[in-house]
């Protein structure tokens, strides 16, 4: 049985191909993110003044599904398959790996599998908005099926759903940093206990006006 990527390309794809640049660089930093890791890859910039190219390296947050690179594996990464703000790439292959074996390590996802991933995902949402009658869903949907696709069921769609907010607002609770950020910043002057210039110089008028009156 032919993959989703295959029978997609077979026919009108069911999302518009991905343009993709490929890198190499060294991973600096794992195991700190949920499935990302920091990857630095050696690029250079152009200097006018000394008409020379200097090194400038850059540091890419990359996406690892599987968590199968570590700290010092040389690693290849692609654009094309964001996933938040910041993460706009993802391992597809380990070039070079440093400590412990590829062999003993998760399998990193090949990019035909991200393709089908990302497919499956597409269609768990067209799923919930056909449900809400969005014509570019029940379109894709039909595409789909005319290609030979699976459709997963309302009730597949609601339960991935259903664990992906759950996860959310686990990893929110149990990240202080991304918890507090989300809070305003009058909220976090309450919780301190700290009053702002405008409340400690009311209050010292109201202190003064007693004095005088008194």
């Amino acid at each position: 049985m032919a993959s989703i990527a295959t029978k997609a390309i077979a026919g009108k794809p069911i999302l518009p191909p991905c343009f993709t640049s490929q890198k190499v660089g060294v991973v600096v930093s794992a195991g700190k993110m949920a499935r990302a890791v920091r990857v630095r890859v050696a690029e250079h910039e152009w200097n006018k003044k000394f008409r020379k190219h200097f090194p400038a390296p850059k540091t890419y947050i990359a996406r690892d599904p599987n968590n199968s690179v570590v700290e010092g594996d040389i690693v290849r990464i692609t654009s094309g398959y964001r996933t938040s703000k910041v993460i706009r790439h993802v391992v597809t292959s380990i070039v070079a790996p440093f400590g412990e074996p590829v062999e003993n390590r998760p399998p990193v996802l090949t990019q035909a599998q991200l393709d089908e991933q990302r497919i499956k995902e597409r269609l768990l949402k067209d799923v919930r908005s056909a449900e809400r009658g969005r014509q570019a869903s029940i379109q894709r949907l039909a595409l789909a099926r005319k290609q030979g696709l699976t459709i997963p069921t309302l009730a597949e769609a609601m339960e991935g759903m259903r664990i992906h907010t759950e996860a959310e607002k686990a990893r929110a609770e149990a990240h202080g940093g991304q918890a507090g950020q989300q809070k305003t910043a009058k909220e976090r002057r309450l919780e301190q206990g700290k009053k702002t210039k405008a409340e400690v110089k009311a209050e010292s008028k109201v202190k003064n006006a007693r004095k005088q009156t008194a």
